[in-house]
């Protein structure tokens, strides 16, 4: 197995339907700060903006980020192999299918992302405040590990508020070294969902506070048609460590596995997949993630990965230049795209203090920032080359 270099997970990414939406929900509803907004890096058609989490006296910087990727046009979908080859992005951008543009989720996609709350009473506040936004919430459920409620983004992505406590370790001694049945009342069926749905806090929720304020990912889960297939994948061949093995809360005969990607397993460190054997694959799309980046240390770390992945027969991108870290993709078994990346530097063109305040575009695209802020501000519909 690789030695663990894999410093946690940088960031996940979703596309949207219509950015400037996306932002009120997460900047005024979650209280999450823009920290970059500029377009993708393999075509500037593609605006993307990206949040960020606030900073705790006493507690650790979480350097995770939330990327959303604008995709707008109404009657055609999104290309099937998503934004990773460049050719293949233009020609997609250029040129796109007429279809349906949502996404849906399934084997070899995104399930949900988990955001980071320090404890229960928290969790209660956040479904308050949301619910009393005209938001709907599942929840708050017991997963064993932690406690949890669910919502949808404005394209229909799920999210969830995940709490610290009780943690992984309360149920084994040696994490991952064996599978754990879940308590009866954890499962469908034998969950009181009337009692669940009621339980909310008592008085509304007007403000944001730094107790009950989003740190950061708790996790990401995406969906697998075979646990031990990706297991194999995801220990073996990329390096993470298997920390638990359990059941799927919300169907009978699906498991659940977790990853961790660094040695504490703290929140933000965590990937996890439900194994759904046989489930039909999902179909990128808006609503739905595009792709989880996991750290690496630097460009060093992340060429040095790149090579090993490749000897060991996975297919990789090249390692791409964007505005402000190095990265590469690949797929798990499933398909799922993946990438490592070394550490955002969002400050490389814009101060600390003003993160998010510009649209922000490469050096070598300046030149063209007229002609960009008019399709960010117009949203054209793509005219697609006929044959």
């Amino acid at each position: 197995m690789n030695e663990m270099i894999i410093k946690g997970v940088n960031s996940q990414t979703f596309v949207s339907a219509n950015i400037r939406r996306t932002e009120q929900f997460f900047s005024q509803l979650l209280g999450l700060p823009v920290v970059k907004r500029t377009v993708h890096n393999l075509d500037n058609r593609l605006p993307v903006i990206t949040f960020g989490f606030a900073e705790h006296p006493g507690e650790k910087k979480r350097r995770e980020t939330i990327t959303y990727i604008e995709w707008n046009p109404i009657f055609y979908m999104m290309p099937e192999a998503g934004f990773v080859d460049p050719q293949q992005a233009a020609d997609g951008v250029s040129s796109p299918r007429a279809g349906d543009p949502r996404g849906r989720w399934g084997a070899g996609t995104n399930h949900h992302l988990a955001l980071h709350v320090p404890d229960r009473n928290g969790l209660l506040k956040w479904k308050r405040r949301l619910t009393d936004h005209g938001i709907h919430v599942t929840g708050p459920y017991n997963r064993h590990y932690f406690h949890a409620i669910y919502l949808r983004d404005p394209d229909g992505a799920i999210i969830e508020i995940a709490t610290s406590e009780p943690g992984f370790g309360h149920d084994e001694a040696v994490l991952g070294s064996g599978f754990r049945p879940q308590p009866k009342e954890n499962l469908i069926g034998g969950r009181d969902e009337l009692s669940v749905a009621s339980e909310t806090w008592p008085e509304p929720v007007e403000t944001i506070t730094p107790h009950f304020a989003l740190r950061g990912f708790h996790h990401i889960t995406s969906v697998s048609s075979n646990a031990e297939r990706t297991e194999k994948f995801f220990v073996e061949t990329v390096g993470l460590h298997l920390i638990k093995k359990t059941d799927y809360l919300d169907e009978k005969g699906g498991t659940h596995f977790y990853y961790g990607c660094d040695d504490d397993l703290s929140p933000g460190s965590v990937l996890t997949f439900f194994g759904l054997p046989g489930y039909k694959p999902g179909r990128l799309g808006t609503g739905l993630a595009h792709h989880f980046s996991l750290n690496v240390e630097n460009d060093a770390a992340l060429a040095d990965q790149h090579g090993r992945l490749s000897r060991l027969g996975v297919s990789v991108s090249q390692i791409q230049a964007t505005p402000y870290a190095q990265q590469f993709y690949f797929r798990d078994p499933d398909g799922h795209i993946c990438a490592l990346s070394t550490p955002s530097e969002f400050t490389l063109d814009e101060e600390p203090g003003q993160l998010g305040k510009k649209l922000c575009l490469p050096e070598d695209q300046e030149a063209d920032r007229t002609a960009i802020e008019r399709h960010i501000a117009f949203r054209p519909a793509p005219v697609p080359v006929q044959p």
